[in-house]
């Protein structure tokens, strides 16, 4: 069969994006570094913050469910340490500042993606926990550092709703940082050539840190009940992409070395 021909069509030499965008709207399609969407704009300068979320959910090919987790309150980094986002691993709802749409609509892209990844790591770690306990007798072991409102439970599902709150507990330093090292590489494709601005580099510098500090808790054999094995292979993972994307960028990657050559290099993938 022969090639369809492209019928030849007729343009000014000189024509707008937005008159392309009405003759053939189906030949143009905004994107998150795509700085001239007017569409987009003029939802930021007359405080729509909603229809720009939904600009952004649509380059971002966001499902309704996962739309429905995004909550956009004013004033929320104000009270919250100026984050324009933030993840709740109970409620697993996604607060957004609307400064973080003022960033512009890249900004706003890799906000949303990194709040999405968490939702993503919340939801995967559920899963996991639930087949483990679908799978084991809940253990009086493997609870260490692990506050449980179930002590000595022998109803699985009471297992898990502990087990979910002591690996998503902030103290659990090695699994909270895997995660924000893993939201902050989820920002790379909608960031102008795979750059990460200062700020959320410095962020990811700071997390393969506080993982290397801690990797202790990787081979602690007194928190499995609920660090199951699977989840601290797979935050070992997450660190070994963190360190090779600080490779890939020529920045200096020694502090991490030791640990590196142990999980990463030696042993991949832990």
């Amino acid at each position: 069969m022969r090639p369809l021909r492209t019928p030849k069509i007729s343009l000014p030499r000189i024509i707008t994006k937005a008159s392309l965008l009405l003759l053939f709207p189906t030949l143009i399609q905004a994107s998150c570094l795509d700085h001239d969407d007017p569409a987009y704009s003029l939802a930021v300068s007359q405080g729509n913050y909603t229809h720009a979320f939904d600009l952004v959910s649509r380059e971002l090919r966001l499902t309704p469910e996962q739309k429905g987790h995004f909550k956009i309150v004013q004033g929320f980094g104000a009270t919250n340490n100026d984050r324009n986002g933030q993840a709740d691993p109970d409620t697993l709802e996604l607060h957004l500042d609307p400064d973080l749409f003022i960033e512009g609509k890249e900004g706003a892209c890799q906000g949303i993606a990194h709040e999405l990844e968490h939702l993503k790591q919340f939801q995967k770690d559920r899963r996991e926990l639930h087949t483990y306990y679908a799978q084991h007798s809940p253990s009086g072991n493997g609870w260490d550092k692990c506050e449980r409102e179930n002590f000595s439970t022998s109803d699985p599902q009471k297992a898990e709703e502990d087990a979910y709150g002591c690996l998503e507990d902030n103290d659990l330093i090695t699994h909270t940082s895997a995660d924000d090292i893993e939201a902050v590489l989820a920002q790379l494709p909608y960031a102008r050539d795979r750059v990460l601005r200062d700020d959320d580099m410095s962020y990811l510098l700071d997390n393969l840190r506080a993982w290397t500090q801690n990797v202790s808790m990787i081979q602690d054999q007194s928190n499995t009940s609920y660090y199951l094995p699977e989840i601290k292979r797979r935050d070992t993972r997450i660190f070994c992409r963190g360190v090779r994307h600080i490779q890939e960028k020529r920045l200096d990657s020694s502090p991490f070395y030791q640990v590196w050559q142990m999980y990463c290099r030696i042993n991949p993938g832990y």
